[in-house]
């Protein structure tokens, strides 16, 4: 599960991992379900696909999902849709929310994303604010994205002191997601492709000890 402040570059970000994931395995499919703001009266923008060039293929399921006036960062439909892909033939489920505040917990439901994953910009205020992101206390790793801009470098040093502070095996990796090939892509995709292996071996004793 992808989740953090609008701007900060998930659309883009999550288009790059699929493309690394496409290119490794010719046979990998994947399911996204993106999610937008729902405006009254207007309805949701839903516009994410047309940003995601990468994942416009036949091996990529693509949901746009509007929030519908949930809190939160996800729509009310979306618990329903996981469990409909989980019973589909998908090596991958990504969930993107809505961009969220300081408060948003969206994957706070034991079962919803077995990782999560913050994604911030160098451009987030003062210290003082990073002690108001609750999402810091409970991603499994931070991604500080747009890392080429001035700030970033302070903002990697910030981050990673507020992480200290949880006493948790949390990582923190800079990206800049619009370079094709950046570096720190590369890791956190291989970062996410170890994860993912742990968390299938643990998913699959969990189903033999039942």
């Amino acid at each position: 599960g992808f989740t953090g402040p609008g701007g900060a570059g998930k659309t883009t970000l999550i288009d790059e991992l699929v493309l690394r994931v496409l290119n490794r395995d010719r046979h990998s499919r994947i399911a996204i379900l993106s999610h937008d703001p729902s405006v009254t009266g207007k309805g949701a923008l839903l516009g994410d696909r047309a940003t995601m060039i990468n994942s416009q293929t036949d091996r990529v399921f693509m949901r746009s999902m509007a929030t519908r006036g949930q809190t939160g960062g996800l729509s009310p439909a979306t618990h329903d849709c996981l469990a409909l892909l989980a019973r589909s033939d998908f090596d991958y489920v990504i969930i993107e929310t809505v961009g969220t505040g300081q408060e948003a917990m969206p994957f706070q439901k034991n079962g919803i994303a077995d990782l999560t994953v913050l994604v911030m910009n160098p451009d987030y205020g003062s210290r003082l604010q990073l002690q108001k992101i609750v999402m810091l206390d409970l991603a499994d790793i931070v991604v500080v994205n747009k890392s080429d801009l001035q700030r970033a470098r302070t903002a990697h040093t910030e981050i990673e002191q507020r992480l200290e502070q949880n006493r948790r095996n949390q990582r923190l990796i800079d990206t800049v997601a619009k370079w094709h090939r950046d570096p720190g892509v590369n890791r956190l995709f291989d970062l996410i492709s170890i994860e993912n292996l742990v968390g299938r071996d643990r998913r699959a004793g969990e189903r033999r000890n039942k």
